[in-house]
């Protein structure tokens, strides 16, 4: 299902939806950075409050930060299913009324990659809380880079170093442990685009398991 949309704007979304707008297409566009390339399909569930409104603009705005990153092109509401389905790509949103642990969460799952974020405090601040099933709390910054690696000591040294080195800023940064405890996850937010070359110092590392650049 995609939804289909002819001249849709976000100021017709509801009040409650509309703080939303912008954490779904960034959650979009992190969640392509992770996958490389276009999935066949992609599972994007709203939980808590979100679920009583309708969340259908909050799928397009999902679909408008992913094929902004797959494309490179631009991307909007109205053309975003259209694109959706030149790629073959199959979108399947659901929703439920249960939340665990926030008021409401937007989650986006395939095979592989998955991701979730919310809105945090007053000011409702955009937060990742969930990238690849390892718990995070990092803000969706322009640039990020997210690195799997062994979960041993000595790994957020080698790295935030190598990232020093080359004059890299970070603005922000979480570290979560999977849930068998082998393997930990980074989520690094940048000043800057981190080079190519910077990527693949990475990369070599001993126990660095993959490196995403979203950016």
């Amino acid at each position: 299902f995609v939804p289909y949309a002819v001249n849709v704007e976000a100021a017709e979304a509801s009040e409650s939806v509309k703080p939303y707008l912008h954490l779904a297409e960034n959650l979009g566009r992190i969640f392509a950075g992770l996958c490389g390339q276009c999935s066949a399909s992609i599972d994007i569930e709203y939980q808590g409050d979100l679920a009583n409104h309708d969340t259908r603009i909050l799928t397009l705005s999902v679909l408008k930060g992913f094929f902004s990153v797959v494309t490179g092109e631009p991307v909007s509401y109205v053309n975003a299913p259209q694109i959706a389905d030149e790629q073959g790509l199959e979108v399947r949103p659901t929703s439920t009324t249960t939340a665990r642990d926030f008021v409401n969460l937007i989650s986006i799952r395939n095979e592989e990659h998955s991701i979730a974020g919310t809105l945090v405090g007053l000011k409702g601040a955009e937060t990742l809380v969930m990238i690849d099933d390892h718990a995070i709390d990092v803000p969706p910054s322009e640039h990020l880079l997210v690195i799997r690696n062994s979960d041993r000591p000595g790994m957020i040294g080698r790295i935030t170093s190598a990232l020093g080195d080359a004059e890299i800023n970070i603005s922000d940064m979480a570290v979560g442990a999977s849930p068998e405890g082998e393997r930990a996850l980074m989520a690094i937010g940048t000043d800057q685009v981190v080079a190519a070359e910077v990527v693949e110092r990475l990369r070599a590392f001993d126990g660095v398991v993959s490196v995403a650049s979203i950016s």
